[in-house]
């Protein structure tokens, strides 16, 4: 049996696509014996044959847990770190051991003695001016909050699994979320969760200016093309662009808006009653079209009335982040992936 598992593994570094996906399904039809095979490829950085050995735990699922725990207890050394990482990966941390989680705990605590987070992601964020994390929470019903790096925080928030299906105990199921609220820059914070977002952004930041005064929304969506940019005070739409609204525009332009719609349009004014290059004359009237209405940007947007998450690394900073959940009767250790720290 052995010897038939390792020539299966040994076909996942295959140049051929259909000779790969066989041997990833026969050895996910062995089930959990081929784990230790197949840790001595995952350990590999970039290694022929990784992702296609990462591709079969991930299908085993639940049933590569007790393999994986025995090589963290018992090694081998080598094989420990990629146990670990498969551990989170299929079953999050209820997979890990209780010394396995304190540990990276304790690693968490020890990184945010001297973090120095690097700028934020662009897609789409929350910006609160001037609130307390107590409030927050608060405002957005979270749980379970918990200091964390700014990169275990995105890395939970945005690229692995952060949201879920919940069944309570009455019988009622609902959607959960992981929630990161970062350090505080330049008087903001901003708040996180790819999936949350998603689905809550007006409903949140309803809530945040109603129990913080003011709150923002903001989304770049490069695939669909889409450009949102949302403000709210005490509870009530101020100003907002959606690219794709009905309507477009909610409220009157705000004071930078108004700035650059009369630099706009005094520049396009300028440009036809002077000589003028055909190309700079044509940019003008663009320029001027583009701001008609107000601002349309949501990162331009940003820089003027908030701050821009690709600018923190230069920015002061107070405290550290918080990972919270949306449910108190779900945890973190539901979520899988394998975090950065």
């Amino acid at each position: 049996m052995s010897e038939d598992i390792a020539a299966l593994v040994r076909q996942l570094a295959a140049a051929d696509r259909d000779e790969r996906r066989a041997a990833t399904d026969r050895l996910v039809a062995l089930g959990a014996p081929v784990v230790e095979h197949l840790l001595p490829l995952l350990a590999e950085e970039d290694g022929p044959g990784r992702s296609a050995a990462e591709a079969c735990v991930q299908r085993l699922g639940t049933a590569a847990i007790e393999p994986l725990r025995r090589v963290r207890s018992e090694g081998p050394g080598h094989l420990r770190p990629a146990a670990l990482r498969m551990l989170a990966s299929v079953g999050g941390g209820d997979a890990l051991s209780p010394a396995d989680r304190a540990a990276v705990e304790r690693l968490v605590q020890v990184k945010l003695l001297d973090e120095t987070p690097g700028d934020l992601p662009s897609d789409a964020w929350v910006a609160v001016p001037r609130a307390e994390v107590k409030d927050i929470l608060r405002a957005l019903e979270l749980h379970d909050a918990r200091p964390v790096t700014t990169a275990l925080g995105v890395s939970a928030a945005l690229h692995h699994e952060n949201s879920l299906d919940h069944r309570s105990a009455d019988g009622t199921t609902s959607t959960e979320y992981r929630v990161f609220i970062t350090p505080e820059f330049d008087g903001w914070r901003l708040v996180y969760g790819a999936d949350y977002l998603n689905d809550n952004w007006a409903q949140a930041i309803e809530k945040l200016s109603t129990h913080c005064r003011e709150a923002h929304f903001y989304e770049v969506d490069e695939y669909n093309g889409a450009r949102v940019w949302w403000v709210m005070e005490n509870g009530q739409d101020k100003r907002g662009h959606r690219t794709y609204g009905d309507p477009e525009w909610v409220g009157e332009p705000l004071e930078f808006e108004r700035d650059l719609m009369q630099d706009a349009a005094a520049r396009a004014s300028e440009g036809e009653g002077e000589e003028e290059e055909e190309g700079d004359a044509l940019h003008d009237s663009e320029e001027a079209e583009e701001y008609a209405e107000g601002v349309r940007d949501p990162e331009e947007a940003a820089s003027s009335i908030s701050i821009q998450p690709s600018t923190v690394e230069v920015l002061d900073r107070v405290g550290h982040g918080w990972l919270a959940v949306t449910s108190p009767e779900v945890g973190h250790g539901r979520f899988r992936g394998a975090l950065d720290i």
